[in-house]
């Protein structure tokens, strides 16, 4: 597994050099020549607190340092956190928009299906059209940093 610093980013083979049990010697960066990653030390609160705090070093040390991508199936887990979210935003949306007065004892299950099929198109369609809104947004802003970066940044003093 490849490491990298938590100062600046830069790839490192080893975060530590461990003499005995306890005994360990944290590495120093070649590029910023700082210590590589201070959090191996700290307990897990410090580092909570500085996730919380959103320091980037803190946001280093658990991507690069303590998640190990190989092992993690990010692919499964975003399809799983998916699901989940269209399911929780689509009994949010069912309790908003359905007063108590209109659930009666009266309703069929095929009325009860057509709701909750209205619902669940409704999240679908919703949660489409903030994400393409929110692509179409990044796109531009990026379209416009390139040619903003062609031309020359200008640099107040």
């Amino acid at each position: 597994m490849e490491y990298r610093c938590v100062q600046c980013g830069f790839r490192i083979k080893t975060l530590f050099v461990q003499y005995s049990p306890g005994n360990i010697r944290l590495m120093k960066c070649v590029n910023c020549k700082a210590v590589a990653d201070e959090y191996i030390e700290c307990e897990l609160m410090i580092v909570l607190i500085d996730l919380i705090l959103h320091k980037p070093k803190a946001y280093r040390h658990v991507l690069f340092n303590v998640l190990n991508h190989e092992r993690t199936h990010f692919q499964g887990l975003l399809w799983k956190s998916l699901v989940g979210f269209l399911v929780l935003d689509a009994y949010r949306s069912l309790l908003v928009k359905k007063p108590e007065e209109e659930w009666g004892t009266s309703m069929s299950i095929s009325s009860i299906f057509w709701i909750y099929r209205k619902m669940l198109m409704d999240v679908f369609l919703g949660n489409y059209m903030f994400l393409c809104s929110f692509l179409f947004a990044i796109r531009s802003l990026l379209k416009t940093s390139a040619q903003f970066s062609r031309f020359g940044s200008f640099h107040l003093q």
